[in-house]
C-alpha cells in the first residue's frame, strides 16, 4: 500500500487529537500526508488559516493520487469545519474516514438544531468509515448513521519503562484542560477531604488556571495542590515518571490520552466511567472508577492508594499489561493500515 494515497486532516497544536495524529504519523504512517486545518489564535487568525487551508486542500484532492481523506473531528466549530472538508472530499470522489474525538459529541448533537443533526446523520451515513474511540461510542455513533460503517479504533500509546519510585511524598498527577468537564474543581474539593498528610497533587494543563489557583488560595491548599500550567516534551515524561497516582475525574470523555499515557508509565488511575474509559480502567484492577462529581470518593481512593505502596505498584503493573495488550501503537497502526487497505 502506498501511504501517499492518504491525506490526513486535523488540528495542529495542543490537545489529544494532535497527540493521536502525531503518534500515527511517527509510528508507521510517516508516508501519509498530514494537512493541518486548524491552529490556535485569534478568531481572525483561525478564519484566515482555515481559508488558506481550503485552497491547499482543494489543490491536494484534485490530485488523483489521493484516494482517502482521513478527517479527525471534535465538536462545535471543529465539526462544522470538518463538514465542509468532508463534502469537498466527496465532491472529488474520495474515500472518507470520519474520526470522531469530541468528548461531548452526544451533548453537541442533542443540543444542535435539526439542520445540524441532519448534517451529522448525513455525514455519518455517507462516510466510508466512521471511527469511534470505544465500544460505547460505537453504539452511540451507530445510532446516527444509516449505514453499518462505524468501527472502533482505540487511541494509541507508546509503552514506557516501569520504575519503582522512592520518594516518600505521594505525588498525584492530573493532565488536561483545567475546568468543569475534566473535574478539576472536584479535585480541589477532594484535596480538602484528604486524610493522608504526605500527598502532593499537581495539575498540569491549560484552561481555567487563574480560577483554580484562586480557589486553591482561598481554601489554603497550596501545601497540597499546585498548578503547573501547560507542559510538553520531556516535561510531560518527567511528570509521569515522578508521579505515583494519576487522576482524571471527568464528566465527559472519548478515550482520554492522558489515562492511556498514565497506564503506559505504570501508574494506578482514579477516574470516572465517562466515554470509553472503562475499556481502559477496570475498577479494582488497575485503578478505581468513581462517579463524576463525587469528590469524597476521589479523596477516599487517593488516600487508599497513598497509604498502600504494594497496591499502587500492583495496580500500576496491571494497567501496564492492559495498555500493552490493547492500546500499544503497533496494534493500533496495524488496525488502521488494515482499514486503509480495505478502502483502497
Amino acid at each position: 500500500m502506498k501511504n501517499k494515497q492518504i491525506l490526513i486532516i486535523g488540528p495542529l497544536g495542543q490537545g489529544g487529537i494532535t497527540s493521536v495524529i502525531n503518534l500515527h504519523l511517527n509510528n508507521g504512517l510517516n508516508e501519509a500526508e498530514f494537512l493541518p486545518s486548524y491552529v490556535e489564535g485569534s478568531l481572525f487568525a483561525k478564519l484566515y488559516y482555515f481559508l488558506k487551508f481550503l485552497t491547499i486542500f482543494i489543490f491536494k484532492i484534485s490530485n488523483k493520487n489521493i484516494k482517502i481523506v482521513h478527517i479527525h473531528t471534535a465538536t462545535k466549530g471543529s465539526f462544522l469545519r470538518k463538514a465542509i472538508i468532508f463534502y469537498l472530499a466527496k465532491l472529488f470522489k474520495k474515500k472518507t474516514i470520519f474520526h470522531v474525538h469530541g468528548a461531548e459529541f452526544n451533548i453537541f448533537y442533542s443540543k444542535s438544531s435539526d439542520i445540524v443533526k441532519k448534517i451529522v446523520n448525513n455525514i455519518f451515513t455517507q462516510s466510508d468509515i466512521v471511527l469511534a474511540l470505544s465500544k460505547q461510542w460505537h453504539k452511540d455513533l451507530s445510532e446516527k448513521s444509516h449505514n453499518n460503517n462505524v468501527r472502533v479504533l482505540y487511541n494509541p500509546l507508546t509503552l514506557k519503562f516501569l520504575k519503582t519510585k522512592q520518594d516518600e511524598t505521594i505525588k498525584v498527577l492530573f493532565m488536561g484542560r483545567l475546568g468543569q468537564r475534566k473535574g478539576t474543581y472536584d479535585i480541589v474539593e477532594a484535596a480538602k477531604n484528604l486524610k493522608c498528610n504526605k500527598i502532593e497533587i499537581t495539575l498540569f494543563g491549560d484552561g481555567e488556571i487563574d480560577e483554580i489557583q484562586a480557589l486553591i488560595n482561598k481554601n489554603n491548599l497550596n501545601d497540597k495542590l499546585k498548578v503547573g500550567g501547560w507542559i510538553s516534551g520531556e516535561d510531560v515524561d518527567n511528570a509521569y515518571q515522578d508521579a505515583d497516582i494519576y487522576i482524571l475525574p471527568s464528566y465527559n470523555e472519548g478515550l482520554p490520552m492522558s489515562v492511556l499515557e498514565a497506564m503506559s508509565y505504570g501508574l494506578p488511575v482514579i477516574t470516572t466511567p465517562a466515554g470509553g474509559t472503562p475499556e481502559a480502567v477496570e475498577n479494582g484492577l488497575n485503578g478505581y472508577l468513581i462517579e463524576p462529581g463525587d469528590y469524597r470518593a476521589l479523596a477516599e481512593k487517593i488516600d487508599i492508594l497513598a497509604n498502600d505502596k504494594e497496591l499502587r505498584e500492583k495496580m500500576g503493573k496491571n494497567g501496564y499489561e492492559i495498555a500493552k495488550a490493547k492500546f500499544d501503537i503497533s496494534i493500533i497502526i496495524a488496525e488502521l493500515n488494515k482499514l486503509y487497505e480495505e478502502l483502497l
